[in-house]
């Protein structure tokens, strides 16, 4: 495959390093295809690419804030949001009263005091945007520079302090975490410039949870949340639920978890894909939401359950289907001990 410049991801799990590899595993098993659904769309990456290939693309996320990188990278095919306008959605404007949601309840958890105003500020501005193109932009420039600017780029933990206090070591990106946002955004408005493109197909970014996602299409691309062999599992909710809010700035306030340190926000928060004791009976009932697509599953080898469970659920519901389990080889992951024997797995079902 050519070289394809694909966004930089900063999600947990992203596929971005694999996809182009998935993509020619796809490719050489002779499957036939012009439309993709990307049902656990997440970082996009699958999408992103398959966009590139000139697909029909259906991007499914249960997250907003998901669905909103989704819009940008996948249904729209340009940028009209300039740095300088950018910038200036960090300012408060003359006679608007603003909330002070993110700076009145996270102080000292993810960000300083004038980050948290600012991000006030910027997320209420851009709400205001009556442009979609530049409200998409505003939203995603806002999400990664937040995303970046956390250890671990994750929020399921309070750990302002693990920033403000790093002194150097083995970990973590001091210089990055102290950016600015007005310095971030430089970086994040011409990453947009450079990957928003017309693929000449009507793609979309819809917003629902995998088992009630109403689309359907010739190829559905599932990867779903990981479940390692330890008893401790962080939901995709709990490490992103702060973006989730953002999304949805004005229902903040009245839903925020304050019995947790980390002052959990609730909004779109589902036990869908996120109990292992129910995996494949979840699974099952996912697959046979499309009884004449294309399957591909992306899993790890070393996960709950196994490849081998994996495979023998999508045999019971695709009886007479050719099924194929290919190993994709090690792949590792920021941040996971595991590493070392982690191999991606691709389990594909196909009536070809």
């Amino acid at each position: 495959m050519p070289e394809i410049n694909l966004p930089v991801t900063r999600y947990y799990g992203s596929k971005r390093k694999l996809v182009k590899k998935i993509w020619d595993v796809l490719m050489t098993q002779g499957l036939e295809f012009d439309s993709v659904l990307d049902i656990f769309g997440g970082t996009a990456s699958f999408s992103y690419l398959a966009k590139k290939q000139n697909k029909k693309v259906t991007y499914n996320d249960i997250f907003t804030f998901n669905q909103h990188i989704g819009k940008k990278l996948i249904e729209q095919s340009s940028n009209e949001l300039t740095l300088e306008e950018a910038i200036d959605l960090l300012l408060p404007k003359p006679g608007l009263v603003y909330r002070k949601t993110i700076a009145n309840n996270f102080k000292g958890i993810y960000y300083t005091e004038a980050e948290n105003e600012q991000i006030d500020i910027f997320i209420q501005n851009a709400n205001r945007l009556l442009s979609d193109n530049m409200r998409l932009s505003a939203y995603y420039i806002l999400y990664q520079s937040c995303i970046i600017k956390r250890p671990y780029n994750l929020f399921h933990r309070k750990n302002l302090s693990m920033r403000t206090n790093y002194t150097g070591g083995g970990f973590g990106n001091k210089v990055t975490w102290e950016r600015p946002f007005e310095e971030l955004f430089v970086r994040f408005i011409n990453e947009l410039n450079e990957v928003t493109f017309d693929n000449g197909r009507e793609n979309t970014a819809i917003n629902y949870s995998a088992l009630n996602c109403p689309e359907t299409a010739d190829l559905i691309y599932i990867d779903p949340p990981y479940f390692g062999t330890t008893t401790n599992h962080t939901t995709y909710h709990s490490k992103y639920h702060f973006l989730e809010g953002l999304a949805h700035y004005e229902k903040i306030a009245g839903n925020i978890d304050f019995a947790k340190s980390n002052k959990e926000i609730l909004l779109n928060k589902s036990d869908e894909f996120e109990k292992p004791k129910v995996f494949n009976e979840q699974l099952s009932k996912l697959i046979a939401r499309h009884p004449n697509s294309i399957i591909a599953i992306s899993y790890r080898n070393n996960g709950v359950p196994s490849i081998g469970e994996i495979q023998a659920t999508v045999k019971i519901c695709r009886p007479n289907d050719r099924i194929a389990v290919i190993d994709l080889g090690l792949y590792g992951y920021a941040l996971n001990k595991s590493n070392s024997s982690n191999n991606e797995f691709l389990i594909i079902a196909t009536s070809n």
